[in-house]
């Protein structure tokens, strides 16, 4: 059965899970070769000094800028592709889409307004990877948001989909 204000049957739990599994992987990599980038930059930086205060200042800077990229990469994936199709590459593999509530379900994506509002609610949590204990925090505000769907009735959304408006659709 399909609720109102969705334009098609809702996404299953596990369809989503799957997806942001596929979508895990891929940042997986990506944020592995931005901790070796920075890493790089890190041990340079300790190498170069001559205390050890200026390089703890120097890691403490790098650990902000890598939590900066980190956060702008994981958002900018998440808004081209919602914003270009209305889907990442995990939703593509399993057949569902983001569209905004009470709307069609378009060809393409979704308006950039609602694409990057889902964005920044979904991946925004990285930003915290620089304090300490943010490699737990961040992880966790993201897992959060995942979760919500699962208690959130009828439309199934995340506190993203709340924000932007949005629900995820079955389209195969």
């Amino acid at each position: 059965m399909q609720p109102p204000g969705a334009p098609a049957p809702l996404a299953e739990w596990w369809q989503r899970l799957v997806a942001r599994i596929v979508d895990g992987v891929i940042f997986g990599v990506v944020m592995g070769l931005v901790s070796f980038i920075f890493g790089l930059f890190l041990v340079a930086s300790y190498s170069s000094t001559t205390g050890a205060s200026t390089g703890l200042f120097g890691s403490f800077v790098i650990g902000i800028l890598m939590s900066v990229v980190l956060t702008l990469v994981y958002v900018g994936y998440d808004f081209f592709m919602h914003k270009m199709k209305g889907q990442t590459v995990g939703k593509m593999i399993m057949g569902i889409k983001v569209v905004q509530v009470g709307g069609p379900v378009p060809p393409g994506g979704i308006p950039n307004d609602v694409a990057l509002k889902r964005a920044l609610v979904t991946w925004g949590g990285y930003i915290f990877y620089w304090i300490p204990f943010g490699t737990l925090l961040g992880p966790l505000l993201c897992g959060l948001n995942g979760a919500s769907m699962l208690w959130d009735k009828p439309l199934q959304q995340t506190f993203a989909d709340k924000f932007a408006r949005t629900v995820v659709v079955k389209i195969k």
